[in-house]
């Protein structure tokens, strides 16, 4: 140093190393400081960058377990058909949504009284679905409305079903036949106008209703359903499907599929139920109103339905109902059910684990 501060004198460059050391000490203290809050400000922003990763992945599990299936089930009330001697109630199921039962698919004989084996209650009724107007998915109407009097319903009730033609009414003139003002049993015709009763039961037609361009309705915050029209010979028809709770099914209702829509329908549902009335040498009338067993099989394997019941059972297609099972559990992915008098089946993914 001695050296160097001779040699900067000889040439007339005077240096104060005092002053010179401590800007180069205070220059090294600046430095270190600057790299210090940069390191700081840097973690820092790895650090919020890191928490807003784990609150958007926190986010999205909850968003797919929301989206994921879950609480809903349906239950059967009556698994056969308008026969007497079958030893099982008519069409009907109800739709489970956590734990209350939220909708009726069809009102078949005897389905009233199964509605109350089940545990189910009438005051947690959204709607009331109709596929079509026989008597065996519809005539027990007007025991529940009686029912209803024994409970503690406040809430107004919706009846959605078909639209009428030459040979059957509409859903609105049907119900309206049996507790209208001027029906059947006009005594409970007080639940047809507002304000005259605990609650007031309002019905809707559904008329056109194509593959293309189904029916749609939210009926609560949760739960939305779509119709289809089917073929059921001369009798207007629908296939239903509820969605709730991201769980999906869908009711064939009775139908020949002669427009080949009900498995792009059903496309990956969680339950696809499919009526199985008929036998595969049924003749022709028959044919014309019912699904053979050869087109329930194709309809299962191309729905891709995650479960697939069969119901509305009737002693000629029974004979043939194990094997059917069987040919359905070979060709679909999913889980097949032979279905049963108060049968309860989870749409929960966790069903299939």
């Amino acid at each position: 140093m001695a050296d160097l501060k001779g040699m900067l004198g000889s040439l007339g460059l005077g240096v104060d190393y005092k002053k010179h050391e401590e800007q180069v000490r205070k220059t090294h203290v600046t430095s270190l400081i600057t790299m210090t809050i940069t390191a700081m400000l840097s973690f820092s922003s790895l650090a919020q960058a890191s928490s807003q990763t784990a609150v958007a992945a926190e986010n999205a599990t909850q968003s797919a377990t929301q989206l994921a299936c879950h609480n809903v089930a349906v239950q059967i009330l009556g698994s056969g058909g308008p026969e007497l001697d079958d030893g099982r109630s008519s069409s009907a199921y109800v739709v489970w949504v956590d734990d209350k039962a939220r909708v009726l698919v069809d009102a078949g004989s005897g389905s009233s009284i199964q509605f109350g084996a089940a545990g189910a209650s009438f005051e947690s009724l959204e709607v009331i679905l109709l596929s079509h107007l026989h008597t065996d998915h519809a005539v027990d109407l007007p025991s529940f409305v009686k029912g209803s009097y024994f409970t503690k319903r406040t809430k107004n009730l919706t009846i959605m079903g078909p639209d009428g033609n030459d040979i059957m009414p509409s859903t609105k003139a049907y119900v309206s036949s049996l507790i209208g003002k001027e029906g059947a049993f006009k005594y409970l015709s007080s639940y047809t106008i507002e304000g005259h009763d605990d609650y007031t039961i309002s019905t809707e037609s559904i008329g056109t209703a194509s593959f293309e361009q189904p029916f749609k309705k939210s009926v609560s915050d949760n739960i939305n359903v779509e119709a289809m029209a089917v073929n059921h010979g001369p009798i207007p028809a629908l296939a239903w499907k509820v969605s709730a709770n991201g769980c999906e099914v869908v009711f064939s209702g009775d139908t020949n599929d002669k427009q080949g829509n009900l498995a792009r329908f059903a496309a990956n549902v969680d339950l696809l139920v499919l009526h199985n009335a008929i036998d595969d040498d049924a003749n022709q009338n028959a044919k014309n109103l019912h699904m053979t067993p050869q087109q329930i099989i194709d309809i299962a394997e191309q729905s891709k339905a995650k479960q697939i019941l069969l119901s509305h059972i009737m002693k000629r297609s029974e004979a043939g109902l194990d094997a059917l099972t069987e040919a359905i559990t070979v060709v679909a992915e999913g889980r097949v059910y032979a279905a049963e008098d108060l049968m309860n089946i989870s749409l929960s993914e966790k069903s299939g684990d």
